[in-house]
């Protein structure tokens, strides 16, 4: 039988020596990779869901506007989107719908009361691909039609500000593009809550078409909002779009949701380091777990060690063993680990936390995710195992160094 081969025997006897002491410290590896597997699950799932909620709103995954309009946000900066790129985002796979819009800042004036505004002018055919703003319609009122023209809807916060509701005629007042004043009546058809408090404060929506004769757009739109099938998709299409309207008349810049909603991209960042601050803590509490198993076991086995080297085996094997050793227990774990966290995770993923009935607790923080599925990626999983596998390794170099430096005589003589 060859050294290897007995070294590879030895390793695994020495491992079940003391069935109680590993069989604890595999539940430690195992529940420490789970939970690590779950938890960067649940934040992946929930990141996920929150971008995709954001998005569906009102801000879609990209928006393509005339250069400089993201900074000045005025009626000035406006485009006409050629044949060309309409062509282009109908047929691109990942598109699922596009959304013209015009944007403009005014006063609502209502009896005694005016508010300020953000007046948003849709088209309500194409809008509903991209925007989930027509379900958050409360009841008695209605979403804006292809047939409407002096018609509004706008969110319930402002409506009670203003004393406004459904049936009533406001009036509008802003700037035209042409530099003309913009005003207008119109009547409140609907009135939502979507539980974004500045869509809910401050936005108006009324229709493309009438938007563009109020405000003399002269066929000019601000955005050209997109839904995308899945938002990973948000920069390869980004790049694509970026392409196509290089040469335009008209220079555009085009912006993916991360540029569009900065404060979310900073809730999920710092979401990011409380989350690895705690896998850091539990790839040590595993890692410790590991090493006190196999310093033990050393301990344990020096009378074993000191025979061993006397008769001539090899320092290197002795060390060798030990992390083999150390790496039987780390993979156990890590596979029983995988297969409880994903198991777990799979779960949530189609049965997700729904912590709708706290919508309105929810709301008040500016947030609308209310569902948490929960995503086991295949990088979470072996950036687990690998990162598991090399504590493990790493942590019991030290306690095979040692066995490995034994005196022969020295050893054989501990009792």
């Amino acid at each position: 039988m060859s050294s290897s081969r007995i070294i590879l025997l030895l390793a695994w006897r020495n491992v079940w020596r003391n069935r109680r002491r590993t069989v604890l410290t595999l539940l430690t590896v195992m529940i420490g990779a789970a939970m690590i597997i779950f938890l960067n699950a649940m934040a992946r799932g929930g990141h996920d869901q929150m971008i995709e909620d954001a998005a569906a709103l009102n801000t879609g995954h990209i928006q393509i506007h005339e250069k400089g309009f993201q900074d000045n946000q005025t009626i000035d900066y406006a485009f006409i989107p050629s044949d060309e790129l309409i062509r282009f985002l109908d047929e691109h796979p990942d598109i699922q719908g596009r959304a013209p819009r015009v944007l403009a800042g005014g006063l609502l004036a209502f009896e005694d009361n005016t508010r300020g505004v953000m007046i948003q002018g849709i088209d309500p055919e194409e809008e509903i691909h991209v925007s989930d703003l027509y379900r958050k319609i409360l009841p008695g009122g209605r979403y804006l039609s292809s047939e409407d023209s002096l018609s509004v809807v706008m969110g319930k916060t402002l409506a009670d500000n203003a004393g406004v509701a459904v049936g009533d005629s406001i009036a509008l007042i802003s700037q035209g593009f042409d530099g003309s004043i913009a005003a207008d009546r119109f009547v409140v058809e609907g009135l939502f809550v979507t539980g974004n408090p500045e869509y809910d404060r401050n936005l108006v929506l009324m229709p493309l078409s009438q938007a563009q004769e109020t405000f003399t757009m002269m066929g000019h739109i601000h955005t050209m909002a997109l839904r995308l099938s899945e938002a990973g998709r948000t920069d390869a299409v980004r790049a694509e779009i970026l392409e196509r309207v290089a040469n335009a008349p008209y220079p555009l810049e085009v912006l993916g949701w991360d540029e569009l909603m900065p404060e979310l991209v900073q809730f999920i960042v710092m979401d990011d380091i409380g989350g690895y601050i705690f896998d850091g803590i539990l790839f040590l509490v595993v890692a410790f777990g590991i090493l006190n198993t196999i310093q033990m076991s050393v301990f344990e086995r020096t009378r074993e060690f000191g025979i061993m080297l006397s008769i001539g085996t090899r320092p290197a094997a002795i060390s060798g063993m030990i992390l083999i050793e150390s790496m039987v227990i780390a993979v156990m774990g890590i596979v029983l680990g995988i297969a409880l966290g994903g198991g777990v995770s799979l779960y949530f993923e189609f049965n997700p936390l729904d912590y709708s009935r706290f919508s309105e607790e929810i709301a008040v923080w500016g947030m609308t995710t209310t569902v948490y599925p929960a995503i086991a990626t295949r990088l979470n999983i072996l950036a687990t195992s690998a990162t598991i596998f090399v504590l493990a390794v790493l942590f019991s170099l030290l306690p095979a160094r040692r066995a490995a430096a034994l005196n022969p005589v020295d050893a054989i003589r501990k009792l």
